[in-house]
């Protein structure tokens, strides 16, 4: 069983998916202090996940890749 996420470990995760995306993933694993094992191990769990749900989103900006980078932190 896995332990119960708190929001900063949300926030930590959205922030590492950001870095990927948007820059290197030395970046996420140097700021983070994690292997780049552990760096694609989390997008793989998290983006995998996503994967298999279809998205029936009316609204663009709902959909992947509808919303600014970073849209948690502001």
């Amino acid at each position: 069983r896995h332990p119960k996420k708190s929001r900063s470990d949300d926030l930590r995760e959205l922030e590492i998916l950001h870095l990927l995306d948007h820059e290197h993933w030395r970046q996420a694993a140097n700021r983070f202090g994690m292997s780049r094992s552990a760096i694609y191990g989390l997008a793989n769990r998290t983006k995998g996940a996503a994967d298999k749900v279809p998205c029936h989103c009316s609204k663009a900006e709902n959909r992947d890749g509808g919303m600014q980078p970073r849209w948690w932190a502001s």
